[in-house]
């Protein structure tokens, strides 16, 4: 392989594959890019077995050929480098590949490209395409409520169903659930449900937020999902399992609504969560509601006492506690002036939904963010 290429249109599109390499595999191959010389272009490829990125740069390619270099320092390298042009030359005989850019010269031994995994193609016939700013927003709102927590898989990912025009996404982690339902570019032949890792679906809004593109064009198998963003895409394995029925979480009926202004909230939440820090187990934050007010309260034996008072559109006296870190996760989720609440019993779950001074219309909200509550050491 022999190629010649621009220093910083390359080093883009290399920084960009290699955040599909493997960070932790004991696999050598998986911790480089795959490159491959092809006329008038050089694909880059990686994969950690669970995500892939492939993209490509152009090149004027001299000798066609596939190598796989370390990605760490092949990206360090090239990130370095002044501008112009770069040199790239597989020596197969001896192992190495040879980069050239102008009086700097390097030698990176390589790895043999036959055993580098086979990535998989995009479907064209069985694809649909979403809009790139709404698929970003989307994952943006529900990604607060995945589980980090590797021994149930299924909950890291996000549960997404396409149905006709729409496109709903769901996660939990247990204490609190989000869904965001939005609008495809194209409509959905049928209906079809996936797990996707959140990791994947948050990589995917990197990617387009860092192109010029405006569609993702999206295209699911039994066992993959594969994200096209320009020349870029990104494949991962869906996540095998039964996600919890959240449908059935969802009380059918709450005794009191309760609207909040929501950046006067936020800003209340960050100050009285201070008083929280991040404590194990945490020190919850109480809302207690009175006739036109709600006071924020956080009582620590440690650090203090927080209390603030705000408007709100409340009756009756009525407290409930929650998590400070996810209370504030909901609220901030929320893009409209208000924030409603709506509640049963203090120690039921929770509902947090956009809100506005005219209500919603009768209309079903886009957003929904049920939260569990906390027991107030205060009342125990």
């Amino acid at each position: 392989m022999r190629a010649v290429c621009n220093v910083d249109v390359f080093g883009k599109k290399l920084a960009l594959a290699s955040r599909g390499v493997s960070a932790r595999s004991t696999v050598q191959l998986l911790s480089g890019i795959l490159l491959e010389a092809v006329s008038g272009t050089i694909r880059l490829s990686a994969t950690d077995m669970e995500i892939s990125i492939q993209t490509s740069s152009p090149a004027e390619v001299e000798e066609e050929g596939r190598v796989v270099i370390p990605a760490r320092i092949f990206n360090d390298i090239v990130r370095s480098l002044p501008g112009g042009e770069l040199s790239l030359e597989h020596d197969a005989a001896v192992g190495t590949v040879r980069l050239v850019a102008g009086e700097n010269e390097y030698s990176i031994r390589a790895y043999a490209a036959e055993d580098f995994p086979q990535l998989p193609s995009f479907d064209e016939e069985n694809s649909f395409t979403m809009l790139g700013d709404v698929l970003v927003e989307t994952v943006e709102k529900v990604s607060r409520s995945y589980s980090r927590d590797e021994t149930r898989p299924v909950l890291t990912g996000i549960l997404i169903s396409f149905e006709e025009s729409r496109v709903r996404m769901v996660t939990t982690d247990s204490y609190r659930l989000s869904i965001k339902e939005s609008e495809l570019a194209t409509t959905f032949d049928g209906s079809r449900q996936a797990i996707v890792p959140a990791r994947a679906m948050q990589e995917v809004g990197r990617i387009f937020s860092g192109s010029d593109e405006e569609q993702v064009e999206v295209s699911l198998s039994e066992n993959q999902a594969l994200f096209r963003i320009g020349d870029v895409l990104l494949g991962t394995r869906l996540i095998d399992g039964n996600f919890p029925e959240y449908k059935r979480l969802l009380p059918t009926a709450f005794e009191r609504e309760i609207s909040v202004p929501r950046e006067e909230l936020i800003g209340t939440l960050r100050r009285v969560n201070l008083f929280a820090q991040r404590q194990t187990p945490p020190v919850p934050v109480s809302l207690s509601f009175s006739g036109g007010s709600v006071e924020v309260i956080v009582r620590n034996g440690e650090v203090g006492e927080a209390h603030e008072k705000l408007p709100a559109t409340s009756e009756d006296e009525f407290k409930i506690s929650f998590n400070p870190g996810y209370l504030l996760d909901g609220v901030s989720a929320v893009d409209t002036e208000k924030v409603l609440f709506k509640f049963n019993e203090a120690l039921k779950p929770g509902l947090i939904v956009p809100g506005s001074d005219e209500g919603n219309g009768g209309e079903e909200p886009d957003f929904l963010y049920l939260i569990m509550p906390m027991r107030d050491p205060a009342q125990s």
